[in-house]
């Protein structure tokens, strides 16, 4: 683990200031300990001073990466040695959420987002344990060939696997995968359209059509599929290729993303989040707004049908509603835009979609069913068009 690499971010942003010497040291000194722990193989003691230095440096990709690999040498320990299933439970969670903070800490954080979207989205549309066995073996051999830059050997063996049990979504995207690496993007193309169609839900499809339209040059057509994209799951990946293609096009991505110093709010805390963060600042009236909203919300976040007050139908909004009044008059450069959009009605969007998060996935699938014209308006408008 190559934690001292994380030092140069430290050093470029302290090194010009008067008291960066000092700074440098004890963070030095705080990395290499962390290090020495991990090789002595005390991860839980490294996962702890790593939430320190997290918590100054929250924005570092590199320190999430470190962290996110911390932990889960942390769970492989407690496997590995028998620990007991509340001990292994408790080190997966911590794992889990080690991923969550990273992506909600690091605006495009494609790793972390799409690994959230695994976890705990794309399972509610497919399970392998539904494949047929035959077809599932013929799958797995295809994926060695495909580590093994076999591509058209994995072709074939993805073929007959989906031949086998047409409903191996993960064999179409293995196709559009093989055929990708072998520069065939046509095809690819194809099988991506073909898995969105099978599994509409499931927006990996759609993140490898993106990537092969561009790797086509049809970078148009990859901002369309981009935007239809943000309405099935807004993942990291899509924002960061949108922006990319909008500045080829002399155009801004009016993403506005901001550091949250909370967990999502969620009526129970089922996934056990936790705050890794020690100063919430203004996310302290966002946590305090749940005590008074949960007699109004489900366990997704939804409003409650009983419920006939005039307030937002979404927890998420609900709270930063709350947190909005509550600092009312400060100067808070990161809530600007949000109090802007909210003149306009928009704050639903703006939450659910660029601000999204894995959390908010009940929440954001009731907006688009019951609101997609907002979205799409809201996205064109807004996300690309408009800004402050």
């Amino acid at each position: 683990m190559n934690l001292v690499r994380s030092l140069l971010i430290i050093v470029l942003t302290l090194v010009t200031l008067s008291s960066s010497a000092q700074r440098y040291r004890a963070n030095y000194r705080a990395i290499k300990k962390i290090q020495r722990l991990s090789k002595k193989g005390k991860y839980e003691d490294a996962e702890i001073r790593m939430r320190s230095i997290l918590n100054r440096y929250p924005v570092s990709k590199i320190l999430w990466d470190d962290y996110i690999k911390i932990t889960f040498e942390n769970y492989l320990q407690k496997v590995n040695s028998g620990g007991s299933e509340k001990d292994v439970q408790n080190a997966l969670y911590s794992h889990y959420n080690a991923v969550y903070f990273a992506n909600m800490s690091v605006p495009f954080n494609s790793k972390a987002s799409g690994l959230l979207r695994g976890l705990y989205v794309d399972k509610i549309y497919f399970s392998k344990k539904t494949v047929d066995d035959e077809s599932l073996k013929l799958y797995e051999k295809a994926i060695i060939e495909m580590d093994a830059e076999n591509y058209q050997y994995a072709i074939e063996l993805f073929e007959k696997s989906y031949s086998l049990d047409s409903s191996n979504y993960s064999a179409i995207i293995g196709l559009g995968k093989s055929h990708s690496k072998l520069e065939y993007y046509g095809k690819a193309i194809q099988y991506y359209k073909q898995a969105k169609q099978i599994q509409p839900f499931i927006n990996v499809s759609n993140v490898l059509l993106v990537s092969a339209l561009i790797a086509k040059g049809e970078s148009s057509k990859a901002l369309e599929v981009c935007k239809k994209s943000l309405l099935v799951y807004p993942e990291e990946f899509v924002f960061s290729m949108m922006n990319s293609i909008l500045e080829s096009q002399n155009k801004q991505l009016y993403r506005n993303w901001i550091l949250r110093l909370s967990s999502i709010n969620n009526v129970s805390d089922y996934y056990q989040r936790g705050q890794l963060f020690d100063e919430h600042m203004h996310f302290s009236h966002y946590i305090d707004a749940l005590e008074n909203g949960k007699k109004y919300y489900d366990l997704n976040g939804l409003l409650k049908e009983d419920v006939t007050l005039p307030i937002s139908q979404y927890l998420e909004v609900y709270c930063w509603e709350k947190m909005l009044e509550a600092t009312e008059g400060e100067d808070i450069p990161a809530l600007s835009y949000a109090r802007y959009i909210k003149e306009k009605g928009l704050l639903e969007p703006y939450v659910l979609i660029n601000l999204f998060n894995v959390d908010l996935y009940a929440q954001f699938q009731h907006f688009i069913e019951n609101k997609k014209g907002v979205a799409e308006n809201f996205i064109n408008q807004h996300l690309i068009s408009g800004g402050l």
